[in-house]
């Protein structure tokens, strides 16, 4: 049975191979407001228990798959409760151990299950579509599908956790390919957690227990890669989501060091913001981060229980 756990347990290695463009010096003219939070431990509408991930829609609203609660919640941008869909199991909208979930031009929800090992799709309203996937490491299944996203075509790609890869199907789920393999040298993948689609349809991809940010081609070759392990600007502590904002910032969620990390388009750190707590504007242990045209910037607080607002002041 595979543990029900969010990540496997801290690895400590040496990452060779990797491009140190993401260190540098404070952006100064960059800053992040806090705004608002909402959650907070349990199973009430509202309440969490293990986020993981988060998804906005065209009309701001927001989603969250609630992963110890094994559900999906909508809410408002400013956190008001409207709906939510899922209880633990198998059948069609049952989910076990939802991750990040990602919403595509169809106004279609992807969500990949960790403990399922398959991606269901849902509309705006919970209503289920269709899925597709099973246990294994052959072309189409999963182990522990972590982050979707999806490419100009509408193709989805998917985070494969436990086989140390990223897989590519049309909207439909059927198989295209797969890129990466387990290990530690540029372009090899290491528990990749997350992935995100951006700027001439090259894929970026958080590769969690390398400590570090990778860059692919749309077709998969590996074309530049930042990070290491360690608490400096630039470095991670478990790099374990990525998304590009409307301007071609890049954020990244750094799971261990409690905090959000902003690069510019080529990898170049910016900022951060975060540090350990409970207080606002503190994290243990994000998971996630979306980004809205307005700058508005929300970040999944793993264990804390809730959703915290931002707000991006713009230079």
């Amino acid at each position: 049975m595979k543990l029900q756990i969010w990540m496997p347990l801290k690895v400590s290695l040496l990452v060779i191979g990797l491009s140190f463009l993401g260190c540098g010096e404070e952006d100064p003219a960059l800053e992040v407001a806090f705004v608002t939070q909402w959650g907070g431990s349990g199973s009430e509408p509202g309440q969490f228990k293990e986020p993981i991930g988060v998804a906005l829609d065209t009309e701001r609203h927001i989603y969250v798959t609630d992963a110890g609660n094994n559900r999906v919640q909508k809410f408002t941008s400013d956190g008001t409760f409207l709906k939510e869909w899922g209880k633990r199991g198998r059948a069609p909208g049952e989910f076990d151990r939802p991750m990040h979930l990602a919403i595509n031009s169809q106004d279609l929800i992807y969500v990949p299950e960790y403990g399922n090992d398959r991606v269901q799709v849902l509309d705006l309203e919970g209503n289920y579509r269709f899925a597709w996937g099973k246990t294994g490491k052959g072309q189409g299944q999963f182990d522990a599908p972590a982050g979707v996203s999806f490419d100009r075509e509408g193709n989805v790609l998917v985070a494969d956790f436990f086989n140390h890869r990223i897989q590519v199907f049309d909207s439909s789920g059927a198989f295209i390919r797969p890129f990466g393999s387990e290990g530690h040298d540029f372009g090899q993948l290491y528990y990749p957690t997350d992935v995100d689609v951006v700027a001439k349809g090259n894929i970026l991809v958080a590769d969690a227990y390398n400590h570090r940010i990778q860059k692919f081609s749309a077709a998969g070759k590996p074309l530049q890669s930042w990070g290491s392990k360690g608490s400096k600007p630039g470095q991670f502590d478990v790099a374990n989501a990525v998304v590009q904002d409307a301007e071609g910032r890049i954020y990244a969620a750094d799971f261990y060091n409690h905090r959000i990390q902003i690069f510019d388009a080529e990898g170049k750190y910016l900022h951060h913001f975060g540090s350990k707590g409970s207080g606002e504007g503190q994290f243990d242990s994000p998971t996630d981060v979306a980004v809205n045209s307005a700058g508005e910037i929300f970040v999944v607080d793993f264990g804390n229980d809730r959703i915290q607002k931002f707000r991006l002041l713009k230079p």
